[in-house]
């Protein structure tokens, strides 16, 4: 294979290479709104938590107080059933001044109930309808990473394609001048540049902006041989000259 036809080749595997590189851009956006949108509804799932552990949180508060209402309400029947064995009048006062203090405490304990029953009610009304937002939310959210997953395994079979095409046309390209093709887009995402013409004859390298003189843009435009950037390495090739309209 002579080299203008392996340079042929080689332009026709960048194409495919850089057609590889664009739908995985587009997979490497999409892999990063999918994160965007699973952290999203993670968010959300840890907002739903605190909500339903602030409402867990006020009635257990209530919970509590009504086991320590029983609590002392069991504490005055024990002390009621003391009453029947009191021998003197003092005694006897002494144990109800101790009753209407356990009684006094649950009046206390009763009007606090009262205002946390008041705030589970409202909580519980809050939590029931921002439960239902969040989880509608959350739905969309879900189907929009679904979406995006599909896009994402859409990308994959069309790079698969790509590459069954790549092999095809890296089989036809000369090896020696593959491996070196190989080398430098590894090291540079690209291994060919085309060169950009100035008005002037002269060019310079599509990779690096190294200067072309206007004697090698000629030899280049002739088409005889393979020629590279001293600069980048990059293997040279010249875009066809579209055709001014008449």
């Amino acid at each position: 294979m002579k080299e203008p036809e392996i340079l042929q080749t080689l332009v026709e595997l960048q194409k495919v290479d850089r057609a590889i590189l664009d739908v995985e851009h587009e997979k490497t956006a999409l892999k990063e709104e999918i994160k965007g949108f699973k952290d999203r509804i993670a968010a959300k799932r840890g907002e739903s938590a605190s909500k339903k552990s602030k409402f867990e949180e006020t009635r257990k508060k209530r919970v509590s107080i009504e086991m320590e209402i029983k609590t002392k309400e069991a504490e005055i029947k024990t002390k009621d059933g003391q009453s029947a064995g009191i021998k003197t009048n003092e005694a006897f006062k002494a144990l109800q001044r101790e009753i209407d203090s356990v009684k006094s405490d649950i009046k206390k304990l009763e009007d606090a109930i009262i205002v946390f029953m008041e705030e589970e009610e409202a909580a519980s009304a809050l939590f029931k309808t921002q439960e239902k937002e969040d989880k509608e939310e959350e739905n969309v959210l879900i189907g929009r990473v679904k979406e995006l997953e599909e896009q994402e395994k859409t990308r994959d079979s069309v790079i698969a394609g790509y590459m069954e095409k790549r092999s095809g046309v890296a089989a036809a390209v000369d090896k020696n001048w593959y491996d070196r093709y190989e080398r430098i887009r590894k090291n540079k995402g690209l291994a060919l540049a085309s060169i950009i013409e100035n008005a002037d004859g002269s060019g310079a390298c599509g990779g690096c902006k190294f200067t072309v003189r206007p004697q090698t843009v000629i030899e280049l435009r002739k088409n005889t041989a393979i020629k590279t950037c001293e600069n980048c390495a990059r293997i040279w090739y010249l875009e066809p000259k579209q055709e001014t309209a008449k």
